[in-house]
């Protein structure tokens, strides 16, 4: 475990945030979000664990907040990588969208964990990237609902069980990788009957 040097300390409100949410999104990393409890997120962040319940309150609250953070995160990356995310999309598209995804384990981990525990969290509004995952490729078109939602399965399964699979049946990952990606765009540039 990692704790801030003495006089490196977070100072302030912004900071004290910052290491909170960068601290509990490793812990959740390493061991899920049971894993840990607030006074381990302030050990790790290097802050008094009183800090913690002023700035977020309850670990619950530490975690929705990381989670919204990451989320935002998560939309700006897709965003700023110019990736299409309406119309159709080859699987070299969905390929770069997997590896940009990919890029935050922990989110999606804490992602399932919300879900699971609170399905209500699923419903548009409550997280970005339920926004963006509902909007994938859409077009606004309703019609399209039925295999976005297939499509953000899938690529919600690969990226919560993609390494696991992959190592259990010995898979090659980068050609399963490929292949989700294949699945995914052949999902996308399917219009509904």
């Amino acid at each position: 475990m990692t704790n801030h040097p003495v006089d490196s300390k977070p100072r302030g409100r912004d900071q004290v945030r910052s290491a909170v949410l960068t601290a509990t999104s490793a812990l959740v990393a390493e061991r899920g979000p049971d894993g840990f409890s607030v006074r381990e997120i302030a050990a790790r962040a290097g802050v008094n664990h009183a800090l913690v319940h002023r700035h977020f309150g309850t670990k619950a609250d530490v975690l929705e907040q990381m989670l919204a953070a990451d989320a935002e995160a998560v939309v700006a990356a897709v965003v700023e990588s110019g990736l299409p995310t309406s119309g159709q999309a080859g699987g070299e598209v969905v390929a770069e969208l997997l590896d940009l995804l990919a890029a935050r384990p922990s989110y999606w981990r804490t992602l399932v964990h919300a879900v699971l525990d609170s399905p209500e969290a699923a419903l548009p509004g409550t997280a970005l990237t339920t926004e963006l995952f509902s909007g994938l490729w859409r077009d606004g078109d309703d019609e399209r609902a039925v295999p976005t939602s297939v499509a953000g399965m899938t690529v919600l399964g690969w990226l919560i069980f993609g390494q696991f699979m992959t190592e259990a049946t010995g898979a090659d990952a980068e050609e399963t990788r490929r292949a989700v990606a294949d699945q995914v765009a052949a999902l996308i540039s399917v219009r509904s009957k």
